[in-house]
């Protein structure tokens, strides 16, 4: 059977240093931002970069794709970190030496990282990450917000530093010989044994044990003791539906473990009025048959309560089912919210009810509106005496499709029946001889 390694793969604590001087002013010169800059301040300072040198705002395309590339880096912990140490050539090589995903495979077996030095302490195992959803708005994906997340988590007990009690008090556990686990043999049969691994019940798989009087009196032997904490979750204007935020570092820690992620997960909420499509909005108009064919003004509040007063064209005619488009008035992009999508109009046209036109405006309407282009001819001509007069009336026509079905199916059945012959009883049999 297959057992997994004892050892864990992960990070080495053993760094390697740099093979000589490293170029990494490039990205920080290109945001003008120092080396200790926060990434609050990286994000603003992006901001204000991209907006001088977009394309669409008559700058160097070259220029706006380095500051893009500065910007993906150094917004990134490790890739910042990498680019720190050994400049483009670590962030292109994976590191020193160019090993990149070859000491990955070396740590799978044997839970030790080679580096480029041929040897290194066990890595830290790295804790899982947490998932939160978060629930927006439109209006807020729209304009921004920052939300506050309230969490409970588990920090390394400061009274211990994580030891769960006296340092001296620590002993290795005796039932697994401080491993964790236990390899428990199995008799299935003559010659034949089964061999499982499990964790060992006399240290909870931690390797290590102390006596109950030595434990710390603040995290009870636990190691950890639990924190209340508060994230602030900046929502940037043009976010989308499913977009992760990530707190690095923010789950819970533990010892000998590297802590994982807080990640939020964006939910958009259904609006009311808008309907986004990545960077546009559609919204529904209803508007009456007067309107389609006069014009027509109206107003539209938008997410931010500003009001866009609409108006068409003199001599326009809208007919069900037209699109309109007011340009720049749709969601802004996210990281560059000065460049926005469009704002689409579908018109809903409401024609006046049966008999809810008087007879002598019917005339006017008649005489103002224009002919038909495309007449039958046939209608011109004078009509035969032998001719009917038929009435239209109103249809459902789901109704209609549905007791079309039934009735086919009635039909086919009733064939297949007139086919093969009566199944039970009456008509002629055959004899035999």
């Amino acid at each position: 059977m297959f057992f997994p390694f004892g050892a864990s793969h992960g990070y080495d604590d053993e760094e390697e240093a740099p093979r000589g001087p490293v170029d990494n002013d490039k990205f920080y010169n290109l945001l003008e931002v120092p080396k200790t800059a926060n990434l609050n301040e990286i994000k603003k300072a992006y901001r204000k970069m991209a907006v001088m040198h977009h394309p669409d705002k008559g700058g160097d395309e070259a220029k706006f794709k380095e500051i893009s590339r500065a910007y993906e880096v150094l917004s990134d912990e490790e890739k910042r970190s990498l680019y720190d140490k050994y400049g483009e050539e670590g962030l292109e090589n994976g590191g020193p030496g160019g090993m990149g995903g070859a000491a990955d495979i070396f740590d799978l077996f044997t839970g030790r990282s080679r580096g480029g030095r041929g040897g290194g302490k066990p890595g830290k195992k790295r804790g899982e990450d947490v998932v939160f959803p978060l629930k927006v708005t439109l209006e807020e994906l729209y304009k921004g917000t920052t939300k506050k997340l309230r969490l409970t988590k588990s920090v390394i007990c400061t009274d211990c530093a994580g030891k769960g009690g006296k340092a001296d008090a620590v002993e290795t556990c005796k039932g697994c010989k401080g491993k964790g686990v236990k390899i428990l043999l199995r008799q299935l049969g003559p010659g034949m044994i089964q061999q499982m691994q499990t964790y060992c019940s006399d240290c909870n798989g931690e390797g290590r044990v102390i006596a109950e009087k030595d434990k710390c009196t603040t995290c009870k032997g636990v190691r950890t003791t639990k924190e209340k904490k508060t994230l602030e979750v900046h929502v940037e204007r043009g976010m989308k539906h499913g977009e992760r935020i990530t707190f690095n570092g923010e789950a819970d820690e533990a010892p000998d473990t590297i802590p994982g992620d807080v990640v939020v997960v964006l939910q958009s909420k259904e609006h009311d009025v808008f309907r986004r499509e990545g960077s546009h909005l559609f919204i529904k108009k209803n508007i009456s048959l007067a309107e389609a064919l006069c014009g027509f003004e109206f107003r539209i509040t938008h997410l931010d309560d500003r009001v866009l007063v609409c108006k068409s064209e003199p001599g326009s005619v809208t007919k069900p089912g037209d699109f309109k488009c007011v340009h720049n008035e749709g969601m802004p992009q996210a990281k560059n919210p000065f460049v926005r999508g469009n704002l689409y109009v579908e018109f809903l046209v409401e024609f006046p009810k049966s008999n809810q036109i008087p007879d002598n405006t019917l005339k006017l309407l008649k005489k103002v509106l224009p002919p038909l282009e495309h007449k039958d001819p046939n209608d011109d001509k004078p009509l035969p005496e032998e001719h009917e007069d038929v009435v239209l009336t109103d249809v459902d026509m789901a109704t209609e499709k549905h007791r079309m079905q039934e009735q086919a199916s009635r039909e086919a059945y009733d064939e297949d029946e007139d086919h093969d012959g009566p199944r039970m009883g009456g008509g002629p049999t055959c004899r035999q001889a």
